[in-house]
């Protein structure tokens, strides 16, 4: 009697267990297939109970419970259509996660969900090959649908003899009591404070169901938002205890998806997409570092730490740590963020919490840090020149200046205008695509090529000031160049090739010739820095040394450009991978 009432659900909703069932056990082969490798983090343990208690949701809309409450047949099926589009959306939806970012649900692809407006939504869809990915996560979701169907079809009157509903009875509770588990790391992590321990793999639950997946992902979101309002706190108290303003004008520029090996600054077989800042380095002003890493391939959690004082191994929390233009701004310093990602006009689209763009966004951090912040993005980093401040008015107090171009974004044909369409899928020699990947290169090519055009005229425009300055990239860019692969992924198993091209990033230094004339100490230190390893989490070090501020949180083991720098550190990217380890 007891599994009879237990297994109703099932009985009444059977097609959609099933497809759930088949759903779920299907992502580890589509996994496999993506990325060629056994995914770690799945425990294969079918989600039984997951599936049961979604079923039971559906017949609980949708099934007698309703008709014994007089509800019309009408409203019950359109609730259960509610639930079945849900479950489609969300089984569909990470499908094509795994197809297209080699990643099933997790915290970063959430973010990358929650912090892309319709302007980047739009250029993706009309990406290389993303509609063919969307058409095939939909082919496998509907396909499972029939499938699921079909079964319960041809084996309706043997799925429930006596025998077999007593033993799936007892798989279910074994199920249960695995999920149960899961279900508390699911709880322990939403009251969590801080997503460093939640995220630790003792503390994790159980990812063996698209649904704790997809909830395991938000619940790591909903800690950053807790995160963020304690960082405010901890930017709030920062102090400085003096500075020299040695560097009067320091600008940063900050790229985007930018591939090193796509410019002759670092490969010589590159086509020739940086006449400009080539030209810098044989004149004497720019100075090239050839082994700088980041270390996330994510926009969004690079800068989390790129921005913060906070380094692995400092025995504190990320959010315990300030941010570096808040510390410039109680030195003394104007800072001006100039972004065509997280303007102000983004900011009022972006309610959620989040980390990454909105350590700029987030009102009380974004007052506490910038002294400007422009309004509005513009469609090409060219245009975004008109907000930058004039020379004399930089001159006039020290001042950073942090310009965030869009660069190299995907999609790589919206970057630049027509006048910068120079290189063509014919002049292309790649062996690892056919022609449309051919194309892709080249409007990859074209776009490094504007961005080039834009940190030339940026530079320019304060050449004749004290001036010294930074180019780094938040990340790197796969763009067939050891594979039939364009942009990034989120594979767990991290090759040298994916390091190399996703996480290795230019870093440039330029001077102009007033600052080399009035700096013959810093400039001598920047030039002997070249050639030593560096990652972004340690531009903050780097910058505080350029304009001589004494503050509690600087490490001159971690400044590249201190005598006492530390280049034997280890490099971690990912939070678990040491490159220096991976690329020997």
């Amino acid at each position: 009697m007891f599994i009879d009432a237990f297994l109703r659900p099932i009985r009444e909703q059977r097609t959609l267990f099933v497809f759930l069932v088949l759903m779920s056990c299907m992502v580890i082969p589509i996994m496999c297939y993506a990325t060629g490798a056994f995914p770690k983090p799945f425990v294969f343990a079918p989600p039984l109970f997951d599936c049961y208690l979604v079923t039971v949701l559906a017949w609980f809309l949708s099934g007698s419970f309703m008709r014994r409450r007089h509800k019309g047949s009408v409203v019950g099926g359109i609730l259960s259509a509610v639930v079945w589009t849900a479950c489609i959306l969300l089984l569909g939806g990470e499908v094509f996660s795994i197809i297209c970012y080699q990643s099933p649900y997790s915290m970063t692809v959430l973010q990358l969900i929650l912090e892309t407006h319709s302007r980047e939504a739009t250029e993706f869809l009309k990406g290389h090959g993303v509609l063919q990915q969307l058409g095939m996560a939909t082919s496998i979701t509907f396909g499972t649908i029939f499938l699921a169907w079909a079964i319960c079809r041809l084996l309706a009157n043997r799925l429930f003899n006596k025998a077999l509903l007593v033993a799936f009875a007892l798989l279910m509770l074994l199920s249960a009591s695995c999920q149960g588990y899961s279900y508390y790391r699911l709880y322990q992590t939403y009251v969590a404070d801080v997503t460093t321990t939640v995220s630790e793999n003792k503390y994790m639950p159980l990812r063996n169901s698209p649904f704790i997946r997809f909830f395991y992902g938000h619940a790591l979101n909903v800690v950053s938002a807790k995160e963020l309002r304690n960082l405010v706190h901890t930017v709030k108290a920062t102090s400085v205890e003096g500075c020299s303003f040695r560097s009067p004008i320091i600008l940063l520029l900050l790229g985007e998806s930018y591939n090193k090996y796509h410019s002759p600054l670092y490969n010589d077989e590159a086509r020739q997409t940086t006449p400009n800042l080539c030209r810098m380095k044989d004149e004497g002003n720019l100075v090239v570092y050839d082994d700088a890493v980041s270390p996330y391939n994510v926009t969004n959690k690079t800068f989390r730490f790129m921005f913060s004082t906070y380094y692995p191994g400092c025995g504190r929390n990320w959010v315990d740590c300030t941010l570096f233009p808040a510390v410039f701004r109680k030195a003394g310093y104007r800072v001006w963020f100039i972004t065509n990602h997280f303007s102000g006009t983004e900011t009022n689209k972006q309610h959620h919490g989040h980390v990454g763009g909105t350590i700029f966004n987030q009102h009380d951090l974004r007052q506490l840090q910038f002294s400007y912040m422009n309004p509005d993005a513009t469609r090409y980093d060219m245009d975004l020149l008109s907000e930058l401040p004039p020379a004399d008015t930089l001159a006039a107090q020290p001042s950073l200046l942090i310009f965030h171009m869009m660069g190299q974004h995907e999609d790589y044909r919206e970057r630049y205008p027509d006048a910068y369409n120079h290189f063509t899928a014919d002049s292309v020699q790649n062996n690892f695509t056919d022609d449309d990947g051919r194309q892709i290169v080249a409007e990859y090519d074209n776009a490094t090529l504007y961005n080039d055009a834009v940190v030339q005229h940026f530079l320019d425009k304060y050449a004749g000031q004290d001036v010294v300055a930074i180019y780094l990239s938040d990340h790197g860019e796969e763009v067939y160049d050891w594979r039939n692969s364009c942009y990034r992924t989120n594979s767990d198993y991290m090759t040298p090739e994916i390091a190399r091209y996703q996480y290795e990033v230019p870093l440039l230094f330029y001077v102009s010739d007033t600052f080399k004339a009035n700096h013959p100490d810093l400039l001598e230190e920047i030039v002997a820095a070249q050639h030593k390893p560096f990652i972004a989490t340690m531009l903050p070090f780097a910058l505080f040394h350029l304009a001589g501020i004494d503050h509690a949180d600087y490490k001159p083991e971690l400044d590249i450009l201190a005598p006492e720098y530390d280049e034997n550190r280890p490099r971690i990217i990912r939070e678990d991978v040491y490159y220096d380890e991976l690329m020997r």
